[in-house]
């Protein structure tokens, strides 16, 4: 599985000099940590609703596996292929840990076991007292893993994260990123993660930083 931009470019107006980047050609492969690494107002998290399927590219295309993703539809590559991991969580706070997982996998006509949710909750560091506790009641790195296992029971091998980090503290911060590296390495999913913190892009296994409108690729892989 592998997804790559071609020539990608995004701009707000009308006029395409006023871009946000232009010409972006990245590759994302299965078995790996990306970091987009960028500071507020760089475009990156317009960068990342652009892989997740959320809006267009002005210019240029998304593959995936060589096939552009528009063509297939973006509702189909949301549906098939891609979660979106968000740092305010998106959980339906009047629910459980548990009833989330299982309303996202209703509504995207995914069977799944009790058994087999729980055990992503497991794997995650959710003990099972909390499973069924409303999401309120977990702190901001639990109802993150909440997150994370939502995203993980749609059994999708994109997974791409907005700022996962940025409402936790140090320590559960490094739980988060070492979550998402047994992900990617263990389970062979893609895993790209937005963020302006260096520390979490430091971890990442490659890092392109968005800065002054282009992409730079830092020069140094993490084993």
């Amino acid at each position: 599985m592998t997804l790559t931009t071609t020539d990608i470019g995004y701009w707000y107006s009308n006029n395409p000099e006023d871009y946000l980047f232009k010409e972006v050609n990245l590759t994302f492969e299965k078995g790996k940590v990306y970091a987009i690494l960028g500071q507020s107002g760089s475009g990156k998290t317009t960068f990342l609703s652009l892989l997740a399927g959320l809006d267009s590219p002005k210019a240029g295309q998304i593959s995936l596996n060589d096939q552009d993703i528009a063509k297939g539809g973006l509702t189909n590559y949301r549906k098939n292929a891609v979660s979106t991991i968000f740092q305010a969580y998106n959980l339906l706070p009047y629910m459980t840990a548990r009833q989330n997982v299982e309303t996202a996998l209703d509504v995207s006509n995914i069977s799944s076991t009790s058994q087999d949710v729980e055990q992503l909750f497991q794997e995650v560091g959710i003990s099972k007292d909390l499973i069924d506790k409303p999401v309120l009641q977990l702190s901001g790195g639990q109802q993150q893993r909440v997150a994370i296992v939502r995203a993980l029971a749609s059994g999708h091998d994109i997974i791409i994260a907005d700022e996962p980090t940025g409402n936790l503290d140090e320590e559960t911060t490094k739980d988060i990123v070492a979550i998402f590296k047994k992900i990617a390495h263990e389970q062979d999913k893609t895993v790209i993660i937005v963020t302006h913190e260096r520390e979490v892009a430091d971890s990442a296994d490659l890092t392109y930083e968005l800065k002054k409108k282009s992409f730079k690729l830092l020069e140094r892989e993490v084993s």
